[in-house]
């Protein structure tokens, strides 16, 4: 019982451990600028290079990958989970619409991570991308990264974070509601990696 109970206390521990080392390791958009997205690119060529953003909450994620789009570091963009009925006219306000029209896939079939994770391998494969730039919220990047590298294992993928009010950098801790988003990501994570290690 003993025994049980040291193993049950190990256990708690390691995950509020996990936790902390989760939100202090998720990437922040403030730290990031696109300078380092080349420098990860290193030898790859823009032709073999696509975007991908995992779509929800509001556009700033589409902005931010047509933006990166912008600088000439991958031929074309991804953007995964779009309503079905949303088509690129709607998406005008979000960027460049000559990029829009001619740059960009519209993925309207997935309706979680893991669908956007396999909607964004089929469109990988379909365009035979070495390197990926992966665009969502920064507290939802590493269980989207998982998600994608267990789908598509033999690529290279770069995340790229998008600042959200839902997790903010600084003085999260002081809010319940993001404590609250955190940990049921930080669940998800685990539960996300765990499962790509089958």
């Amino acid at each position: 019982m003993r025994a049980f109970l040291k193993i049950s206390v190990l256990a708690v521990l390691a995950l509020v451990i996990g936790f902390f080392v989760f939100v202090a390791q998720m990437p922040r958009e403030k730290s990031f600028d696109d300078t380092k997205v080349s420098h990860d690119l290193g030898g790859f060529d823009r032709r073999e290079v696509g975007i991908v953003v995992f779509t929800g909450g509001s556009g700033e994620r589409i902005e931010r990958a047509l933006s990166l789009y912008s600088t000439g570091v991958a031929d074309r963009v991804l953007i995964s989970g779009t309503h079905p009925q949303v088509t690129k006219s709607d998406l005008a306000s979000t960027g460049d619409f000559n990029i829009i029209n001619c740059c960009v896939d519209l993925g309207p079939k997935a309706q979680t991570t893991i669908g956007n994770a396999l909607e964004a391998r089929d469109w990988v494969r379909q365009h035979d991308y070495k390197a990926v730039l992966l665009v969502t919220s920064d507290f939802h990047l590493p269980r989207a990264r998982v998600e994608l590298a267990h789908a598509v294992p033999d690529i290279t993928i770069i995340v790229v974070p998008v600042s959200t009010h839902l997790a903010p950098e600084e003085g999260w801790y002081r809010s319940a509601a993001v404590w609250k988003i955190l940990g049921q990501e930080y669940a998800k994570f685990i539960l996300s990696w765990t499962r790509s290690l089958t």
